[in-house]
């Protein structure tokens, strides 16, 4: 499951602090792992943060999801929106991989 929200930049200190929260626990972002990244690196209009997470356990992904709505001000995304963070973040990854081979390689 593909977690996706965004934020004004403005309201960063909110999010980092459910982000970074109890990263030792067993439903933290920290141990799930979690993108954080500018609204235009990832294709959508500047202004705002954008935070994915990706998990394969739905009780874990609730848990997270229900943190983020937590916070004033968040919003899901959802439908194309979604499809260009999970897209852009999946490109980056590929080739943070193909990379590291390179080295090795």
């Amino acid at each position: 499951m593909e977690i996706v929200y965004a934020i004004e930049s403005a309201q960063k200190s909110k999010l980092t602090r459910v982000l970074e929260a109890e990263p030792y626990a067993d439903d933290s972002f920290a141990r799930a792992g979690y993108v954080l990244k500018d609204s235009a690196a990832v294709g959508l209009p500047a202004g705002k943060l954008v935070a994915y997470v990706k998990v394969e356990d739905a009780a874990l992904a609730a848990k997270l999801e229900a943190k983020l709505k937590a916070i004033e001000g968040i919003a899901a995304l959802a439908g194309a929106d979604k499809e260009k963070v999970v897209a852009a973040i999946a490109q980056e990854q590929d080739a943070a991989c193909s990379g590291f081979g390179a080295v090795f390689g």
